[in-house]
C-alpha cells in the first residue's frame, strides 16, 4: 500500500511537472495570434531581374520568402526577417544560391512609401563572419536595385 501511495505521488509530481513546462513553452511564443499580420506579396522588376517577395508584417517585427531570379539564369532565395521601425524594415535575408549547397546572410532594407517597398543599398563591412551595413554610411533609397510593388492575388 505504501509503495503505491510513493508512486502515485510520483506521477503526480511529473504531470505537474510535464503541464508546467508546456505552460511556459507555449507562453514564450514569439508571434501573437492576433499579432501575426497579414501576408502580402510583393513584385520587383529591374531590367532583366526580377524579385518576389511573400511578408507577413506586424507591428514590430516582419519575416517571410524572398527571391531574386537574375535574368531567368539563376537565382538566389530563402527567408527574410527583422523589424519594423516606423516605415523602414531592417533585416537579414538568408539565402541559397542556386545549385550551391552553401547558405548566405546578408543585410536587407526596405523603406515602405505608398504601397511600395523600396530596397536600400548600401556598403557592408563583415565582423565576425557576419556582414552588416556600415553604420557610418547612409543606406540609399534613392538608387534602389528593386521597387516592389503590392499585389492583389495573393
Amino acid at each position: 500500500m505504501v509503495e503505491i501511495t510513493q508512486l502515485s505521488r510520483s506521477c503526480m509530481k511529473a504531470v505537474i511537472l510535464c503541464m508546467s513546462v508546456i505552460f511556459v513553452i507555449s507562453g514564450c511564443d514569439n508571434h501573437d495570434a492576433d499579432d501575426k499580420g497579414a501576408k502580402e506579396l510583393y513584385r520587383a522588376i529591374d531590367k532583366n531581374d526580377t524579385a518576389s517577395l511573400k511578408v507577413r508584417l506586424t507591428q514590430k517585427e516582419f519575416y517571410g520568402q524572398f527571391e531574386i531570379n537574375y535574368h531567368g539564369l539563376y537565382k538566389d532565395s530563402g527567408d527574410v526577417n527583422g523589424v519594423l521601425k516606423g516605415d523602414t524594415l531592417k533585416g537579414t535575408f538568408h539565402y541559397q544560391h542556386y545549385g550551391t549547397d552553401e547558405w548566405y546572410r546578408i543585410p536587407i532594407a526596405l523603406l515602405k512609401k505608398n504601397n511600395k517597398l523600396i530596397m536600400g543599398v548600401g556598403s557592408m563591412e563583415i565582423y565576425m563572419n557576419m556582414t552588416f551595413f556600415t553604420k557610418s554610411i547612409p543606406i540609399d533609397y534613392q538608387h534602389p536595385k528593386f521597387v516592389f510593388e503590392k499585389q492583389n492575388n495573393f
